[in-house]
């Protein structure tokens, strides 16, 4: 027991015994001390984590297509290939609710 002999046992002792505890205060002073909260250690340096950078570039990157797509649209760049496939994306659309509307006549139904 390397830490019986510190500052803070023997203060401890000496509390312990001055209120009465008699033998039993050395006992309860390591039991306080076994238990006492160490302090949190911190980082040397101080600068930001590593969470905190990667979310920063993840955040630098969402900003930065963001911006790239409001250019887009405010130069009015639209290419073929996007025409094309808004009205795929629309016959699907369609297509999917026809589906569902038979598939739940026929569930109503009861078939």
């Amino acid at each position: 027991m390397r830490w019986a002999h510190s500052r803070a046992f023997r203060s401890a002792t000496v509390a312990a015994i001055s209120m009465g505890i008699g033998m039993a205060g050395p006992l309860i002073a390591q039991l306080a001390l076994a238990v006492a909260p160490t302090p949190a250690r911190t980082r040397s340096g101080g600068g930001p984590s590593h969470a905190a950078i990667a979310i920063a570039i993840v955040a630098a990157i969402v900003v930065l297509g963001i911006v790239v797509w409001g250019v887009a649209r405010m130069s009015a760049y639209e290419p073929r290939w996007t025409l094309s496939l808004r009205h795929s994306l629309a016959e699907a659309r369609f297509r999917a609710a026809a589906t569902w509307a038979e598939f739940s006549d026929w569930a109503r139904l009861g078939h």
